[in-house]
């Protein structure tokens, strides 16, 4: 049986990019005054940034959270690099990835995301 848990693991800036992803989507697709499904996905969501942001430190690089909030994660992550992409004008797919890749258990560091960002940026603007 699998477990109902996966692990994250990252170091503070790539724990505190998902944070920020995970926060904004939560006050975005979930504002205060919606129905009550909607004000417990973001009262799940902001408990969950909490979890994170407690759990990963400097010493301790990852963290056990529940699956269940997993798509929505990925729905946070998806409304941050289209934010991005729009801003920026031009695609995110390696950082997409390399984020996505952190809700497979894979260990992301700023360092990846640093060579995710500068692949991103060879590939050019959006057509």
């Amino acid at each position: 049986m699998a477990s109902g848990k996966i692990q994250l693991h990252c170091d503070i800036p790539v724990r505190d990019l998902l944070c920020s992803a995970i926060r904004d989507y939560a006050h975005a697709a979930f504002p205060v005054g919606g129905s009550e499904c909607a004000q417990l996905a973001r009262y799940t969501l902001l408990e969950l940034v909490t979890r994170i942001e407690q759990g990963i430190s400097a010493d301790v690089g990852t963290v056990a959270i529940s699956r269940r909030p997993r798509a929505m994660m990925r729905a946070a992550l998806g409304y941050y690099f289209d934010r991005l992409d729009q801003h920026q004008q031009a695609p995110s797919v390696q950082q997409r990835a390399l984020l996505a890749s952190l809700l497979q258990e894979h260990p992301v560091t700023a360092a990846d995301l640093a060579r995710a960002r500068a692949a991103d940026a060879r590939q050019g603007p959006a057509n």
